[in-house]
Parts: C-alpha cells; sequence; structure tokens
C-alpha cells in the first residue's frame, strides 16, 4: 500500500516538475512565437490581435510583404553589413585579448595579481553607461568616430569576460603548463598551442556573449555614427519608430531577421556553450 502511495506521490511530483518546465518555458517562448507570427500579419490585424491570445496565432492575411518592404525600403542587408562587420571584429578581439589577460591572471605567478584580479571583479558590477561619456571623449580625440574600429573596438576589454577565462585557466592543470616549460616552450607557445585548444568551450561561451553584447548594441552605435553608411541593425530598428506613425508588421519583421542569426548561433554551439556553464564560474 505504502509503495504504491509513493510511486503515486513520485508521479504527481514529476507531473508539477514537467509542468512547471513547460511554463517555463512558455514564458520564454512566448514572446518569440509573437514575434514571428506578428512579422507575417498587416497592420490593421496586428492592432486587432494585440490585446489578446490571438496574437499568438497564425491566421488571416499572412504575407512576407513586410520582409519585402524592410528589405527593400528600409534598406536591411546594408545594416546588416555593418552589424556583421562590427560584430566580427569585436568577437575576434574579444576572444582573444580576453583570453590573454585570463591567462596570464590564472596560469602565471607575478607581483600585483591579486590587485589585479579584485580590480577586475569591482570594474564588473560598474555599469557601461557611467563609463561611456569618457570612452566616447576617447575615441572622438582619436579620429575614429563614424568608422568601424570606433565602433568594434572600444569596449573589447570586457571585466566579465578576463573573469570567465581567469576561472577557467585557474583550474587547469599546472603540469601542462611545466611539462612545456622544461621542453623549451614560451609562454605565447603554451597559450596558442596548448591552452586555447584545450578552452573551446569558454571560448564558445564567450564568443556568444560577444556576440549578443555587439549585435544588440544600440546606445554606443547612436554615440558613434554620425550618418547611415556605418549605422547597425539596432540603429536601423530605432529608425522605424516615429511619433505620428508606427509599422509594426515593419517592426515585427526587422526584429526578425535581427534575432535569427542569434538563434542559429546558439544552436550551432549550444552543447559547447552548456560545457562551459558545467564547468566556468557562471554558475556561481
Amino acid at each position: 500500500m505504502r509503495t504504491a502511495m509513493s510511486k503515486r506521490k513520485k508521479i504527481i511530483m514529476k507531473l508539477c516538475m514537467y509542468l512547471g518546465y513547460l511554463l517555463i518555458a512558455a514564458i520564454f517562448i512566448g514572446p518569440i512565437v509573437f514575434l514571428f507570427v506578428s512579422s507575417l500579419k498587416p497592420y490593421a490585424q496586428i492592432e486587432s490581435d494585440m490585446s489578446n491570445i490571438r496574437a499568438f496565432i497564425p491566421y488571416g492575411d499572412l504575407s512576407l510583404d513586410n520582409y519585402i518592404n524592410v528589405i527593400v525600403k528600409a534598406d536591411f542587408f546594408k545594416f546588416f553589413k555593418n552589424s556583421v562587420v562590427v560584430t566580427i571584429i569585436f568577437v575576434l578581439l574579444a576572444t582573444t585579448i580576453n583570453a590573454m589577460i585570463g591567462y596570464a591572471l590564472g596560469m602565471l605567478n607575478f607581483r600585483g595579481k591579486a590587485i589585479i584580479i579584485s580590480t577586475i571583479v569591482a570594474l564588473s558590477i560598474i555599469p557601461t553607461e557611467s563609463i561611456i561619456i569618457n570612452r566616447f571623449m576617447t575615441v572622438n580625440s582619436l579620429g575614429m568616430l563614424n568608422t568601424y574600429i570606433g565602433l568594434a573596438i572600444p569596449s573589447v576589454a570586457y571585466p566579465m569576460y578576463m573573469y570567465l577565462y581567469y576561472n577557467h585557466f585557474k583550474g587547469m592543470p599546472k603540469e601542462l603548463q611545466e611539462a612545456a616549460i622544461i621542453d623549451g616552450a614560451s609562454y605565447w607557445k603554451i597559450f596558442t598551442k596548448i591552452m586555447m585548444p584545450l578552452s573551446k568551450p569558454i571560448i564558445t561561451t564567450v564568443a556568444i556573449m560577444a556576440f549578443i553584447r555587439s549585435w544588440s548594441d544600440l546606445l554606443w552605435p547612436t554615440l558613434v555614427t554620425r550618418d547611415g553608411t556605418y549605422r547597425t541593425l539596432p540603429l536601423a530598428l530605432k529608425s522605424l519608430f516615429s511619433d505620428t506613425y508606427t509599422d509594426w508588421g515593419q517592426v515585427f519583421a526587422f526584429s526578425t531577421l535581427m534575432v535569427i542569426p542569434t538563434m542559429i548561433l546558439f544552436l550551432v554551439f549550444q552543447k559547447q556553450f552548456v560545457a562551459s556553464v558545467t564547468s566556468s564560474g557562471i554558475k556561481g
């Protein structure tokens, strides 16, 4: 009797757990479904469906007109190219430079190391907005306004990425480095030939975080760009909004096209990302 009751309790607990998972998944997936579905509807239908469950249901006069208007009239691919160039520069430099710093802090011993680590931790809680004016003045004095370099370079050295790399390299076996030093390898060779190939999960994690940070950044491109030549996707999306009239169909279509690369990136590298989360300092 007790065995049957305990089995029933386990089944009920599992059922409640899975229902909780479904609820959490719905909370996160719901806005994406709404975005994709609304991007296929005309403006009048979006307005009528906005306040009820029909906003999540693909029905009515569905078409790709919003996407066509965004690609042709809003010149989507021009801004897409700008975002791709800026993001590639940012991701490559962010994953490399912060990895160098993390390796030095995690595996080398030198004077002042503890102070540097404490400073990085302290800087990680300072919001970007508090230093963005100083950063802008520096970029302006260097003549890098309205350039790809000015958009990508200034925020490459990021405290959170440094700390993630530091946590990762701190847990690497010191014997690998000691054996390489005995064989006559330099620190640069150890870093590039041994440590980096063994650090693919954390590199993937930092690359995804850097991609999202650069791809969705609005504030910095607003300050740095002066015309449409180097305007990125978030800034182009902002231009679709107006005080008098906003075509929500085009806004949703533009947003959908922006979201797709991020989703593809995460789906392709999700195994490495999860592996890094379970073995790095992100979980704590």
